[in-house]
This record gives C-alpha cells, sequence and structure tokens, in this order.
C-alpha cells in the first residue's frame, strides 16, 4: 500500500529517501496532525507516490480530509506538519490550496523538504508562493530537521548519522528556494484554482514528468564553499518513480508525540 498510517519507516528509507545530496527516483512524505493544543498526533504515517495513478501529497491529503470530516469540532484548530523528500509540485500544491479554502480557519500547514522538485518550472514557483501567501510554511530541510523527522518517524533512539556536505546541500537548496521564490511575479495574480477535486496530478504517468528538466543550480556567493557538482541534477526524473518494497517491522506504537 502506498499509504501506511501509524506505521515507523525503516531508517534504510530513512536515508536513501531524505537525504539530500542523493535524488531518489520517488516522493516519500511522512506527516502529523495534531490539535492545536495538544501534545499527541492524532493521525500520522507515511506516504509514497503511486506512479501513474496519485502522488504522496494527494494520498495523505484525502486521509487527512476523511478524518477532519469525521472528527474536527467547530472550535479546534488543527496543525499538520509535512516531512517531504522534494517540495510538492503544482498539482498537489493545487490541492493543497483547495483543501485549505475549505478548513483555512482551522489549520496551521507546515512543509519542510528535503530538496527543490525542479522549482525553475514557472508553475510549480507560483504555486508555491500561493501556498506561503495562505500562510503555509514552507522551507528547505537543514541538520535539525533531518533529526526531528529520524527521531519522529524512524525511531526516537538511533542516533542521526549525517552525511558529508549535508549542510552545504542544505544552505545551497535554501538559497535557491528563497531566490526563486521571492522574484517578482504579476502572473501570480493570474492563478487559477481548479473546481474540479481530480487533478491532473491522478492521470499523469511517470513519462510525463520525464521530459522536464530540474532547476539550474545558482552558484555559491562564498567562493570558499564546496559547490556541489551540476551533472548531480543535470537529467533528473521525477519523484514518480517505483512502488516502494513491502518491508517487514515489528509494529511499533501506536501514538506519536510532536516534539517540534
Amino acid at each position: 500500500m502506498p499509504l501506511r498510517l501509524k506505521k515507523e519507516i525503516s531508517e534504510e528509507e530513512f536515508y536513501g529517501h531524505f537525504s539530500n545530496i542523493n535524488t531518489p527516483h520517488q516522493t516519500l512524505l511522512c506527516f502529523s496532525l495534531k490539535e492545536d493544543s495538544k501534545t499527541l498526533w492524532k493521525l500520522w504515517g507515511h506516504a509514497f507516490n503511486n506512479p501513474g495513478q496519485c502522488h504522496a501529497e494527494i494520498l495523505v491529503l484525502r486521509e487527512i480530509e476523511n478524518y477532519l470530516v469525521a472528527n474536527i469540532p467547530n472550535t479546534t484548530k488543527y496543525n499538520i506538519t509535512w516531512f517531504l523528500s522534494y517540495t510538492p509540485c503544482h498539482h498537489c500544491c493545487d490541492e493543497i490550496i483547495n483543501f485549505l479554502m475549505k478548513y483555512q480557519t482551522k489549520i496551521g500547514f507546515n512543509i519542510k523538504a528535503a530538496r527543490p522538485y525542479y522549482l525553475k518550472n514557472d508553475q510549480n514557483q507560483k504555486s508555491l508562493k500561493m501556498l506561503q501567501s495562505l500562510g503555509v510554511l514552507i522551507k528547505m530541510m537543514g541538520q535539525s530537521d533531518f533529526e526531528d523527522c529520524l527521531y519522529l518517524f524512524v525511531d526516537p533512539c538511533t542516533k542521526f548519522n549525517a552525511w558529508p556536505d549535508l549542510e552545504v546541500q542544505s544552505i545551497e537548496n535554501e538559497m535557491i528556494f528563497h531566490h526563486l521564490l521571492n522574484q517578482e511575479d504579476n502572473r501570480l495574480d493570474n492563478h487559477s484554482f481548479p473546481n474540479d477535486v481530480s487533478s491532473p496530478v491522478h492521470n499523469e504517468s511517470a513519462s510525463d514528468f520525464g521530459s522536464h528538466v530540474l532547476f539550474s543550480k545558482i552558484p555559491p556567493e562564498d567562493p570558499n564553499k564546496t559547490p556541489v557538482k551540476k551533472d548531480e541534477f543535470s537529467d533528473i526524473r521525477t519523484p514518480q518513480k517505483i512502488c516502494f518494497p513491502q518491508r517487514t517491522r515489528q509494529q511499533e506504537k501506536e501514538v506519536k508525540r510532536k516534539l517540534f
């Protein structure tokens, strides 16, 4: 199943998908939903994209919305936190926007991503800007965020092992993210909201995404900083790649604590 509720991920899955110097051909999303004044999570788990069908973001949004429809009191505010291996594409951003239009007075949304996803694409830029304008907090993950993700979704007793150039790549990702999203774009006001709940992402195949080109790397301002090799990102295909493998793992705790 692409979506697993109340299931932790393995160390192999964590390092394979969240290491920001790698470019995995699949999207992994770890998520939590909690009441604003509470510590314990009401809903949590992880999801991979379902190739040719749904992105991980769509699967998780559906599950969260089903929970909210059945459980949300009129006076309660909920907070959603996502740890993503890639920033959402514009189709997924549109779905998040539609979701927020229903619950905007009751939902706080926080997205932390290991790496940008085709950020030079105009549609992706505009959609991410629109999310920010609606109050969604979006950032590139740094070491403390990777540590939080490991602690919360792998094992709180597991030591985080930083990979080489983690901080260098995090700083560069953050620089690229802010540079491109802070550019003036008058077309942002013309952003259209999809009326149909079935976003094109549901019908887009991996081959459709394969024609995109990932963002061009911006040269580091600091001449002493070791740049990431440009060819690492020169022929990257979509995170919509393969179904994640089944793994045998002991049942984990039914409730986790949100510590950030």
